[in-house]
């Protein structure tokens, strides 16, 4: 059951604590009642747990993977192509999946014309029986590839799509919230958004630009500040000054700001970067290509190893300061399967040293499967026990 209002009940015991908002106060979903109150001392009032709730925490592993076209027949049977996905999944064990560049398919179609279908019956569920969906694609443009999310269904809970941008691929903005334990005491949902990218690749950047600043002011008109929301996939960027990937770092407000984890708020490494001229500074952070050869294992992808950092997982300042019972954990961006020694060489290339970051059936699988490294992060996620949150950003469209 889905519980959209926030509401503080009456205690006659409470526990004071001091709460900084930021620049503005939000007011809660129904606008009638506040979701907090404010002594004339400015401290803010929060209630004890409700009864019967539990104390709960929780971890949501995100990953975003470029799946080079999987379901058109350039790399083989998906039968085949299932048993290496199934592999990668049993070793990363994401709860939210975005797989872009998937073969086109008719959304309402069945097997086995609907790879989504294919995906989560004979990949994900094969590797984890029955904790796999896949949330509703579109294909608005009529593109000859899609992307496609899916989510851990004992985790979290799939409402709606929305495409915010049709320009030669979709961009749709995906609604969650997790299944906290308390949620049919509290009745205060939290809510996650998930935008999912497969941007135009080549130079010059102009088209990707154009694609990428039009959904990001979608999104900034769409909420007045941004909620719990990651924007992910294949961004085909070649450094951090593109136009496009700055209209996601960069805002007139920092309450629509998106972070990317390795540079902030990790500080791994700074801006500017120009990560496919200078590949060697960003060497672990690569995404393409796991191949060093256009022709092996097929003629589906690119060659020349790892050589730049297409895929990117970008988060909203909620996700990066905990606003709303959900939290980055910090440094757990990974490049799965990269070990920092790819530049120039296959993944399971044994020069200049042999890949151990993760199994070599992993190893295998991510080399056979594609020619891009996925790439994850993590949230913490803690159980809301006395029905209090700052509310959710109102959406305008």
């Amino acid at each position: 059951m889905l519980y959209t209002m926030k509401r503080i009940p009456l205690f006659t015991t409470m526990v004071v604590i001091v709460v900084f908002f930021g620049s503005c106060k939000k007011s809660s979903p129904n606008n009638t009642t506040a979701a907090t109150s404010t002594t004339n001392t400015g401290v803010t009032v929060i209630p004890q747990p409700l009864p019967n709730t539990v104390d709960k925490t929780d971890t949501i592993k995100v990953m975003a993977y470029n799946v080079l076209g999987y379901g058109n027949g350039c790399q083989g049977a998906n039968a085949t192509l299932d048993g290496y996905l199934k592999t990668i999944i049993q070793y990363t064990q994401p709860d939210l999946l975005s797989c872009e560049k998937m073969g086109a398919f008719l959304p309402a179609s069945a097997l086995p014309a609907n790879f989504a279908i294919d995906i989560t019956t004979n990949a994900l569920n094969a590797a984890f029986p029955g904790e796999y969906a896949y949330a509703t694609p579109t294909n608005l443009t009529g593109a000859d590839n899609m992307s496609v999310l899916f989510y851990n269904v004992k985790k979290l809970t799939y409402v709606k799509t929305e495409t915010i941008e049709a320009y030669i691929t979709d961009f749709n903005l995906y609604k969650l919230y997790y299944n906290d334990p308390n949620l049919a005491i509290t009745h205060d949902t939290t809510f996650i958004y998930v935008l999912v990218n497969h941007t135009q690749s080549g130079s010059p950047s102009t088209t990707r630009d154009l694609q990428v600043s039009t959904y990001m002011q979608t999104l900034r008109a769409k909420f007045a500040y941004l909620p719990n929301l990651i924007n992910m996939g294949d961004f085909n960027t070649s450094n951090s000054y593109e136009p496009g990937y700055q209209s996601i770092i960069t805002s007139t407000d920092t309450a629509t700001v998106m972070n990317d984890p390795p540079f902030y708020p990790d500080k791994s490494i700074t801006y500017p970067a120009e990560w496919e001229t200078a590949a060697a500074s960003y060497a672990s952070y690569l995404t393409t290509t796991t191949r060093s050869l256009a022709t092996v294992p097929n003629t589906c992808g690119t060659g020349g190893g790892a050589k730049s950092w297409y895929d990117h997982i970008f988060i909203s300042p909620w996700l990066v300061n905990g606003t709303n019972y959900m939290k980055y954990i910090a440094n757990s961006y990974q490049t799965i399967g990269n070990d920092g020694n790819r530049i120039g060489v296959d993944i399971n290339s044994a020069t200049p040293v042999i890949n151990s970051s993760a199994p070599a059936a992993v190893i295998n699988a991510l080399y056979q499967f594609s020619d891009k490294y996925p790439v994850t992060i993590k949230l913490l996620v803690k159980a809301n026990r006395n029905a209090y949150s700052i509310a959710d950003p109102a959406e305008r469209n």
